[in-house]
């Protein structure tokens, strides 16, 4: 009997170089190249070959050799005896030592060659250890992006089979670990491609350091889940970074966000039609994408609400906001990839509310408590603010913002902007500069006291005179006014003709 087994297996004996060979280029479609090879019997039946090349196959005769896409150090493959007779046969393990995969700027498809017979084999485990994964730029002089996978393994590999898989690896961009699990395969089509691959699974990212995008630092981790296959990915999942920051800013936010989206594999774009986030104590609902060569970011917030101070000093390098109080806004945020300070380079339109709102510049505040005093006509005008008012507790008068803004080239135009505190409401339009912290706005205010009233001393006498030219229906007066100066040093005025 034992001869009988041992003439069937000399006969008909899988693992020789030849037949090898055959098989793996069958797999992937490609020519399979190698260096050294033995087969081995005991204590389990298989072989092992040394530097394993898998090269495209040459598109015209003649053409050079081209670089190969997989290469493996070691492939050691074991069986069975008694999977050698079994229908499917099985292996019990594949392992590659010293993987590398290169996936060069027009992609790689591996396929089964068309017609090839399936070897009806299943393999039990397939396995890697320390390998690299290199996605060759699509830019002429682009670096690639270069995946260091500490460890994968697939399980109960064969046609038509739904493979388990585990992967842990470092993510280049940003750099962080991530640890992911789930089930590839079947291929939906005919021809068994890769890109046609099913891919479900979940992942855990963590610790990514956001500063290689100099614009931005912090550590994001995130965890999610993911499905389709190796051509498009949806994914939902959340991330948190505790200490966000815009680099020229310098001040750091928790920011937390939860998404849905889908990632296109082909081109590396990125699509998230919902992002919730959380920066500091303001909400916003939004939607995300990332596309376009090179990328540029578009951001479209349909719904925000919080407090300005979180939204100023994301982008101000300010000590304090200028401006403090609860807002609700939208804005469309777009950052070309182009090659200057984030400031210069971020574009930005949108309308916002802020209600109530307080100046932190005691300057400016005091001029909005003056304002509101002489609106409502009243004559005491010779007090120190500051020192009363503080001494006393008073609270400040607050003031309602609202208005539409767009930014361009670190400048932001205001194409309208109002302003209401007691006794006066006022509309204005111009621009501050982000970059210098200039303003320049000029509109008209509408006050309940008339010009004179609105004026202290012997000039109020004199004034009244002009009441007549400045009385508005509904109104005691309205007038031109002025701001303008650098934050903090900001002089307003009303400027009677």
């Amino acid at each position: 009997m034992a001869g009988i087994l041992l003439g069937l297996l000399a006969a008909n004996w899988p693992f020789t170089r030849e037949a090898m060979i055959k098989r793996l280029e069958q797999a992937s479609s490609t020519r399979v190249e190698m260096r050294g090879f033995r087969s081995t019997f005991f204590p389990y039946p298989g072989c092992i070959a040394d530097d394993v090349t898998f090269r495209p196959i040459a598109s015209t005769s003649g053409a050079k050799p081209q670089d190969p896409v997989i290469t493996i150090r070691r492939l050691t493959i074991e069986s069975t005896f008694l999977g050698l007779f079994r229908k499917p046969g099985r292996i019990r393990s594949m392992v590659a030592d010293g993987l590398r995969i290169h996936v060069p700027a027009g992609g790689a498809d591996l396929h089964a060659a068309a017609g090839a017979k399936s070897d009806n084999v299943v393999i039990e485990e397939l396995r890697a250890e320390n390998a690299l994964l290199e996605v060759a730029s699509r830019q002429p002089a682009g670096k690639p992006l270069i995946f260091q996978i500490h460890r994968v393994q697939f399980r109960n590999i064969a046609d038509g089979n739904k493979m388990p898989f585990q992967v842990s690896l470092h993510l280049p961009t940003p750099p962080g670990e991530v640890q992911s699990s789930g089930w590839l395969g079947p291929s939906k089509d005919t021809n068994g491609t890769v890109r046609s691959m099913a891919i479900s699974g979940t992942y855990v990212l963590q610790r990514a350091d956001l500063g290689v995008f100099k614009s931005i630092r912090g550590e994001v981790s995130s965890r999610g889940a993911f499905s389709g296959n190796l051509t498009s990915i949806n994914v939902t999942g959340s991330t948190d970074t505790p200490q966000f920051e815009v680099t020229e800013s310098g001040h750091r936010f928790h920011l937390t966000t939860q998404f849905r989206g889908v990632v296109d594999l082909k081109n590396g774009d990125v699509t998230l039609p919902m992002v919730q986030a959380r920066v500091g104590n303001t909400n916003l609902v939004a939607n995300l994408s990332v596309a376009g060569k090179p990328k540029t970011v578009a951001l479209n917030v349909t719904q925000g609400k919080g407090e300005i101070q979180d939204l100023i000093l994301l982008f101000s390098d300010d000590a304090a906001s200028p401006v403090t109080g609860p807002v609700s806004f939208q804005t469309k945020i777009l950052l070309p990839a182009e090659h200057r300070p984030f400031k210069q380079r971020v574009q930005l339109t949108g309308n916002f509310v802020i209600d109530p709102a307080k100046f932190t510049s005691a300057n400016s505040q005091a001029g909005i408590d003056q304002l509101s005093e002489r609106a409502n006509g009243k004559k005491d005008k010779e007090k120190d603010h500051d020192a009363d008012d503080d001494a006393a507790g008073f609270d400040r008068v607050r003031t309602r913002l609202d208005g539409q803004v767009a930014l361009r080239n670190g400048v932001a135009t205001f194409s309208r902007i109002s302003f209401s505190v007691p006794g006066a409401q006022g509309d204005m339009n111009g621009t501050y500069s982000i970059l210098n912290k200039r303003v320049d706005l000029r509109g008209k205010m509408r006050m309940n006291a008339t010009v004179s009233q609105a004026t202290t001393g012997a000039k109020s006498f004199f004034l009244k005179v002009v009441d007549p030219f400045y009385k508005k229906k509904h109104a005691g007066a309205e007038v031109p006014i002025t701001m303008t100066g650098v934050y903090g040093h900001t002089h307003f005025a009303a400027k009677l003709k």
